[in-house]
């Protein structure tokens, strides 16, 4: 029974960025929730039409700047695929790596604002500085720490700068030693943990986002914290990312970094997607006979994401609601494209 509606946003300090979130209450409990967004749109896929595809590509790389790795290569693997070209082993090896650097920093600013929502200060200082140290190996392979435009169609613009390899093995060496202590620290304090097995209760939590392994195997009743689940599973993600990020810098394929592209291109309609630790990219793109982009649809991890806010909200209660949405790890920028 919906005793009061209250409106947020939108802007509030609780929310990831500028929405409206529409609450139905009974006490102090959510019975209700409905959001609103399109405060900050862009028009991105609109302003990338009848551009030629390398002009459109900063646009496309701006939808999420933190994700720009990943941006890039869906991009340069959809114009490849429209001219009909195919890279060599150095170029899936760099956008692999890339790829990678990417999706790890997104975990690292994901659990950093998750320990600062708990007020675990010690966990939220340690992570950031892991994570500007990564963003400095970022800004020494890409030449920026956001936005980088970086992988282009054909390849990368450049080739890996001296010692990068190197830097890049040493780091990962300390944060995986590290990374222990502080996954040790989240699952290991019982108050926290006890909180979090009652934050964020959704059925089937595989319908929303992403959800960790083990959370799913040791569920009850089809019950799912979504909260913990999320955090085990970007607990879980950096120990993946890392050992396979020591794998890939130890190899080193021969071969060029950049690829020549056609004049001209089919005027046909290409598919391409990409899959990352937030969920699903996919672009849907036609080039014309110049090289520029006739159509362009895009969906992000986001679009499926914000589906996700009135299942965890629903239940619960008004204070815990800055950690459940800070738990979606939603991006408005991507939703507001």
């Amino acid at each position: 029974m919906i005793q009061q509606s209250i409106e947020i946003g939108p802007v509030h300090v609780w929310l990831p960025g500028p929405m409206r979130l529409q609450l139905g209450m009974s006490g102090d409990l959510i019975r209700e929730a409905s959001a609103g967004f399109g405060y900050a749109s862009r028009g991105i896929e609109s302003r990338m039409l009848g551009k030629h595809f390398r002009e459109a590509q900063v646009f496309f790389s701006r939808i999420e700047p933190e994700s720009a790795f990943l941006l890039d290569r869906l991009y340069s693997e959809a114009v490849e695929s429209a001219v009909e070209v195919e890279v060599g082993e150095r170029v899936l090896w760099l956008r692999e790596i890339a790829s990678q650097l990417s999706e790890l920093n997104l975990q690292l600013k994901y659990l950093s604002r998750m320990a600062h929502r708990f007020g675990l200060r010690i966990l939220y200082h340690s992570i950031l500085k892991h994570r500007e140290q990564l963003l400095d190996l970022i800004e020494l392979l890409s030449g920026s720490r956001f936005g980088y435009f970086f992988l282009i169609p054909g390849g990368a613009r450049y080739d890996l700068t001296e010692g990068f390899q190197v830097r890049l093995e040493l780091w990962l060496d300390v944060f995986l030693q590290d990374h222990g202590r502080i996954s040790e620290l989240f699952c290991w304090t019982h108050p926290f943990h006890d909180r979090l097995n009652a934050l964020g209760v959704v059925l089937d939590g595989s319908e929303y986002g992403f959800v960790s392994r083990s959370a799913v195997e040791n569920t009850r009743y089809g019950q799912v914290s979504h909260v913990e689940s999320r955090l085990l599973y970007s607990l879980e993600s950096c120990t993946r990312i890392s050992t396979h990020l020591k794998n890939l810098v130890r190899q080193s394929p021969q071969g060029e970094y950049r690829h020549p592209l056609p004049e001209s291109s089919l005027d046909v309609r290409v598919e391409e997607s990409l899959e990352s630790t937030r969920g699903d990219w996919c672009v849907e793109l036609t080039l014309d006979r110049e090289h520029r982009v006739e159509t362009i649809a895009v969906q992000t991890p986001s679009d499926r994401i914000k589906d996700s806010i009135f299942p965890a909200l629903e239940g619960e209660s008004l204070e815990d609601l800055p950690v459940i949405l800070e738990s979606l790890s939603l991006s408005l920028s991507e939703v507001d494209r």
